[in-house]
């Protein structure tokens, strides 16, 4: 298998998760006799599934920028790149489910810590792929110190703030969701500060 193929895949499965997530909504019924009220009524009602929605797309947008950027520089992929790849991938496609709990009972505390289990996977299968890469690709530019390259193999804070965000959703899940809405908010702005 090609490297532009693997990133076609990767791409493809990212894009097919995103969709997904938006196929939570559906269109309320309503009463006659409510009009545009009732549909205040529902959305605002819905707000919880939104945010959920907003939070993984987010994160989503993340883990596929991190991906093209790790892939940009590699030049030799092997079958245990592929396989990892592909772990990677059955934990974003994994998404989907938790965000939608999440978004339905956001006070309850087991849709917060499936969220975050799920995060720390796809945190845990990146880096193992990450640091699987740049073992094959010594010329990759990640391998470089510069800060590009220290900002990537600081992954393993991904997995850090995630258990944290684990542990307090047993306290308070709607402080958890607050955690998992910074983290990819920090990434962006990481990015482009």
């Amino acid at each position: 298998m090609t490297k532009t193929r693997l990133e076609a895949l990767s791409d493809g499965v990212i894009a097919i998760v995103m969709t997904i997530l938006i196929l939570e909504f559906k269109v309320p019924k309503i009463e006659s006799s409510e009009e545009d009220w009732g549909l205040v009524k529902d959305f605002i009602h819905n707000l919880p599934v939104v945010l959920s929605y907003i939070i993984s797309f987010l994160v989503l947008i993340v883990w596929w920028m991190s991906h093209h950027e790790l892939f940009h520089g590699v030049k030799h992929i092997d079958r245990k790149t592929i396989f990892l790849n592909g772990i990677f991938l059955m934990f974003i496609a994994f998404i989907p489910f938790p965000t939608a709990l999440m978004g339905e009972y956001p006070g309850l505390h087991f849709p917060s810590i499936l969220y975050g289990i799920i995060g720390m996977f796809c945190g845990a299968s990146y880096y193992c792929l990450y640091h699987h890469v740049l073992k094959k690709n010594t010329d990759h530019p990640f391998t470089i110190t510069s800060k590009e390259a220290l900002s990537f193999k600081n992954t393993w804070l991904h997995l850090l703030v995630y258990i944290v965000a684990i542990g307090i959703a047993f306290i308070s899940p709607y402080i958890s969701i607050a955690v998992y809405a910074a983290v990819p908010i920090y990434f962006i702005l990481k990015k482009n500060g």
